[in-house]
């Protein structure tokens, strides 16, 4: 690939729900300078890319867009100065790609250096391409916001979903004792073959007597809803909350007595404030643990680009276990 190639991409044309996009045939420009062309072979499928399409992230007036917020490729172009050479496998994330600028939902893209962080190429591509978002939420939310140590007890709401598979994990190599929570008991022994020392199959009504006498010190937390007031009465004294989405219902009703008798601290993870610092040190730590043999992302199923729709639906159906991909070579 090189400057002046055109390549397929996932356009949207106008936000609103249902999002108007196609595959499109997109030419992409010379990189500038701090800038490197990639060619993208796996990008991941996010909620954040649908909340984009709607409109309700992302700048709108930036139409049309090609979607995508995470992938992986292989550089085939630097600019003077961006310190990548050709040929090095890099992880796209962050710096508005797919919200702000052309995503990672094509065959390839011009993007920022602070953008492509290099890992080694004996990294699997499915699971770099599944890197950028969800695992890099989850090692922030327990690492840098949590503080995570081999003492705690932790609990993962949403366990069986991007970030709970890699947060169970993750805890798991800390040290810590970890309860999962899955909405469908489909995803149970999955969630336990993955290290949770429990796995308990609820809803926010029933979270609190599942759990029982497990007190977590650390809740990561990507639902909100009622399972957030949940997480209070369950947490122990002087616990964490990090709270890192609100797919159960954005609308909270804070237990605000308990939580200050607790001493508890609620934490809020932003992905789209996080520095390109600790976003391209979160992907070299994954990416470590991934090829050690101690870490995996479970990618549900592989979709060619053609087929993104399906992706989408099986994201918003919630049957996902994990993360889908795009194949945006095929």
């Amino acid at each position: 690939m090189s400057d002046g190639v055109t390549t397929r991409a996932v356009r949207l044309v106008a936000a609103g729900e249902p999002p108007p996009r196609a595959v499109e045939d997109v030419r992409l420009p010379a990189p500038a300078d701090g800038e490197v062309l990639v060619r993208v072979d796996y990008a991941g499928v996010n909620p954040i890319d649908t909340y984009a399409a709607a409109g309700i992230v992302g700048d709108t007036a930036r139409l049309p867009r090609t979607i995508g917020v995470e992938g992986t490729g292989i550089v085939e172009g630097a600019a003077e100065g961006a310190g990548l050479v050709d040929g090095a496998r890099v992880v796209v994330t962050g710096s508005g790609l797919g919200l702000l600028r052309d995503g990672t939902w094509a065959g390839g893209l011009v993007a920022p250096r602070e953008a492509a962080v290099e890992v080694p190429r004996e990294l699997d591509p499915t699971q770099a391409g599944a890197i950028g978002t969800a695992a890099v939420t989850a090692h922030e939310a327990l690492h840098v916001l949590g503080r995570i140590t081999a003492d705690d007890r932790v609990l993962v709401l949403g366990a069986g979903g991007g970030v709970g598979v890699v947060a169970v994990q993750l805890a798991r190599i800390a040290g810590a004792s970890v309860v999962g929570q899955v909405g469908s008991a489909a995803k149970a022994d999955a969630v336990a073959a993955l290290g949770a020392d429990r796995v308990v199959v609820t809803g926010a009504g029933d979270l609190v007597a599942e759990v029982g006498d497990f007190r977590p010190t650390l809740v990561i937390d990507p639902l909100g809803g009622g399972f957030t007031p949940a997480a209070v009465e369950l947490a122990a004294i002087s616990g964490r909350i990090v709270i890192l989405g609100v797919s159960a219902g954005q609308d909270i009703p804070f237990p605000g007595r308990t939580f200050y008798r607790k001493g508890l601290s609620l934490l809020g993870y932003a992905g789209l404030v996080s520095t390109p610092e600790r976003r391209a040190a979160a992907v070299r730590a994954v990416a470590a643990d991934i090829i050690a043999g101690r870490l995996r992302i479970p990618v549900d199923e592989v979709v060619p680009l053609g087929r993104f729709d399906d992706a989408i639906a099986r994201l918003r159906d919630r049957s996902v276990f994990g993360k889908v991909v795009l194949a945006t070579q095929q």
